[in-house]
């Protein structure tokens, strides 16, 4: 899921060496009785708490990724798509910023935080979600929009060799490629075929979406750095609040620039369907997120990573088992295979 990209994203061991994406200080998990638990295994009270957590990241982004597909599939009766992207923006922000608030107010929040980096942190990650959503607008598929979104530590890895000269291991490049060229075998296989739902705006998006990614990468860098040199503590849900303020304050800009809030209420009051869809989805991507802030506030970002990467591919398989994807063909379930061996690989 996109949304899901960024927080997501934090978590990985390969990518904290390339852009720094904000999350708690980590600490080894007690139990409910105080102790730290080893580190050969769990207590029975943080299995709980690890089946809570994972259940709820699983449920609710892979509805959310399924209310995404379905939203920019739906035709009205007279033949009509969805294509307000900004309105949408809109909704998803505004339903993270009343859990990122509800979190602030059960969990303590920290004032006086860097407002312009946050500001930029939030615009470019509703770019990054906005090129994203524009992509399946345009017809690019699911499986491609997403196994293509995993591959964000491209742009950075970019970006360090260019600017940095930073070096980066085999296994990085290795990952990166088979990612890359996975997902390119899956473009062409979709591409090939009658069912094919790919297209060349769609994949320019991606690659938009990728450097803004990027982009993000380094704001939220110096946001760290900021916030350490000022000794103020960043907490989880002071991140999600103020970064999905901003983003639903550029989202409604946009919006209102594109005239997207009149076109986009209008074609939900014609199609109630579609305002459930997304609701639902500003609602999955919310909660979401909070069930990533609760895994990681219990156990290490390195087991919030399995979850979230797994998460990826089931999504993955789901959209490609459901509808005419299923025929994609043996070329496309190769490069299936060889984007998820360089996802997996990040946990791995």
């Amino acid at each position: 899921s996109s949304h899901a990209q960024v927080l997501e994203s934090s978590s990985k061991a390969m990518e904290s060496q390339l852009q720094s994406k904000e999350r708690p200080p980590q600490s080894a998990p007690a139990d409910d009785h105080g102790k730290v638990a080893s580190q050969h295994g769990l207590t029975p009270a943080q299995r709980m708490k690890l089946f809570q957590g994972a259940a709820g990241i699983y449920f609710f982004f892979i509805q959310y990724g399924k209310l995404q597909e379905g939203i920019f599939r739906f035709k009205s009766p007279s033949g009509e798509a969805f294509s307000s992207v900004w309105f949408l923006q809109l909704i998803d922000a505004l339903a993270n910023v009343l859990v990122g608030g509800l979190g602030r107010a059960a969990y303590g929040s920290t004032s006086g935080l860097p407002q312009k980096l946050l500001f930029y942190s939030g615009l470019g990650q509703v770019m990054s979600k906005y090129c994203l959503s524009a992509s399946l607008a345009a017809g690019l598929s699911f499986p491609v929009a997403t196994l293509a979104k995993s591959a964000k530590m491209v742009p950075v890895m970019i970006g360090s060799l260019l600017f940095g000269g930073q070096r980066f291991s085999a296994r990085q490049i290795s990952q990166a490629t088979a990612i890359v060229g996975g997902t390119s075998i899956v473009t062409l296989a979709e591409g090939s075929s009658k069912a094919g739902r790919s297209s060349t705006l769609g994949l320019a998006l991606v690659c938009a979406a990728l450097a803004c990614d990027g982009i993000v990468g380094g704001v939220q860098k110096r946001l760290k750095v900021k916030c350490k040199q000022e000794q103020k503590k960043e907490r989880p849900y002071d991140m999600m609040f103020w970064t999905n303020f901003y983003m639903a304050l550029a989202a409604f800009c946009a919006a209102l620039a594109r005239n997207e809030l009149k076109k986009g209420m209008t074609f939900c009051r014609r199609n109630p369907k579609i305002l459930q869809q997304i609701l639902k989805l500003g609602a999955c991507g919310a909660m979401g997120q909070a069930c990533i802030f609760y895994t990681i506030s219990n156990f290490d970002s390195v087991m919030c990573t399995a979850i979230t990467t797994t998460r990826k591919l089931v999504s993955v398989l789901i959209s490609l088992s459901e509808g005419d994807k299923g025929s994609l063909g043996s070329l496309g379930w190769l490069g299936v295979a060889i984007a998820s061996a360089g996802i997996a690989g990040e946990v791995v």
